[in-house]
């Protein structure tokens, strides 16, 4: 069973091998995120030790009359019950915090991800641009 909580400095080196990465850029980023006040970076736990990770960032803009919303993001796990307890995770702590949405950050490179994030609620249903800079 996983315990999903709050990443911590100790977390790191294990996040980085779960993002498949290599070195300072993303612990770099981990230690930022984990300092930053909108921004909640958690990991799921089992008795492996960490099993996944998942990052809700809160926005509020001018969309949506200014209602705050939660992002969604990041989100690695080594098995998909670990991923429906990040999703279950996000989007609850989106609502405990007021969040009116919740906004999945993801890749479409993989058809079987819609069917899988519609069991829990999401639609696809935003388009936008993006530039690389």
């Amino acid at each position: 069973m996983e315990v999903i909580r709050r990443a911590r400095a100790t977390d790191i080196e294990a996040l980085v091998r779960l993002f498949g990465a290599r070195g300072e850029p993303l612990a770099a980023a981990l230690r930022e995120l984990m300092n930053t006040p909108n921004v909640t970076l958690v990991v799921a736990e089992d008795d492996n030790g960490v099993a996944g990770t998942a990052q809700l960032t809160l926005l509020r803009g001018l969309a949506w009359d200014g209602a705050s919303r939660g992002l969604l993001e990041g989100i690695r796990a080594a098995r998909r019950g670990v991923t429906s307890a990040l999703l279950t995770w996000g989007i609850d702590e989106a609502r405990r915090r007021g969040c009116t949405r919740v906004h999945l950050d993801s890749g479409l490179n993989r058809g079987d991800l819609r069917d899988f994030y519609a069991r829990f609620g999401f639609e696809y249903s935003y388009q936008g641009f993006t530039r690389v800079l």
